[in-house]
């Protein structure tokens, strides 16, 4: 099932919060180790509070460009919604395009059936033209649908790939928070800290690249719809083809020389 908008709205909300808990975790981190650096067991036991003070501020800075590559990515946080919103509103077109041209071609048969005459056989005439333009409608307004329900499924596929990969950067640097408290497992979280922002960095530069090979194939379809747009086929000397009703004015309905005649049975 495609996402709504409403869904996308709630994974832009959670993403939103999960990035400003992530904009606190790089001093968290950095004070959570220079405490550590200071405990009596690594002062006096282990004296290796240089090495921690300067894996765990890398392991913070690490932290903070990921941070800043989620506030980068936030910049089109609407645009998903946006596209998937006006996707709806193209269904709404198409549906009543399709269903312009079906009731053209039940007014053709009604016609050919009940009446007769000059104006009639017009009538009957530029049916088909209008059909063709109805039907014309339809198949632009499915290729916008198609179009913009494409790229904004893809952003919210990226979207909620970051949002996994935020809580996951938050859940596992918070571990290794805690494991530094003792002082003696300091070191090895904070380089164990550098290895979990490395993996969510690779993760993240995974989906950027997803969504832009996504949304790079998505231009093909652009280009359709704008061959869409430009083809003529449908609408005669580029708009909607005329009935020619201006040129009949008897509206009588009686048997003779009127434009419009009851067919006998």
């Amino acid at each position: 099932m495609a996402p709504s908008t409403a869904q996308m709205e709630q994974i832009a909300q959670d993403l939103i919060d999960k990035v400003e808990e992530l904009s606190d975790l790089p001093s968290t981190i950095r004070s959570a180790f220079n405490d550590a650096a200071e405990s009596t067991v690594v002062r006096l036991v282990l004296r290796n509070g240089d090495d921690i003070i300067r894996y765990g501020n890398n392991f913070a800075d690490a932290v903070g460009k990921l941070w800043q590559q989620f506030v980068d990515s936030l910049k089109g946080l609407a645009a998903p919604g946006f596209f998937l919103s006006t996707s709806y509103d193209w269904v709404g077109i198409a549906k009543e395009a399709n269903t312009l041209a079906g009731d053209l071609e039940a007014t053709a048969v009604k016609v050919d059936s009940f009446w007769q005459g000059t104006a009639a056989t017009a009538y009957g005439t530029a049916i088909t033209p209008q059909r063709a333009a109805a039907t014309r409608v339809g198949t632009i307004a499915n290729a916008a649908r198609t179009a913009m329900n494409t790229v904004g499924i893809a952003g919210v596929t990226f979207y909620a790939s970051l949002l996994l990969v935020a809580v996951g950067v938050i859940v596992e640097a918070l571990i290794e928070v805690g494991a530094a408290g003792s002082g003696v497992a300091a070191l090895p979280a904070a380089i164990a800290g550098l290895i979990t922002a490395a993996k969510f960095a690779a993760l993240v530069v995974a989906a950027i690249s997803g969504v832009t090979a996504v949304v790079n194939s998505s231009i093909s379809q652009a280009q359709a719809l704008q061959v869409e747009l430009d083809n003529p086929q449908g609408f005669p000397e580029g708009h909607w083809p005329t009935t020619g009703a201006e040129n009949y004015s008897d509206a009588t309905v009686k048997d003779g020389d009127a434009d419009w005649s009851v067919k006998a049975t």
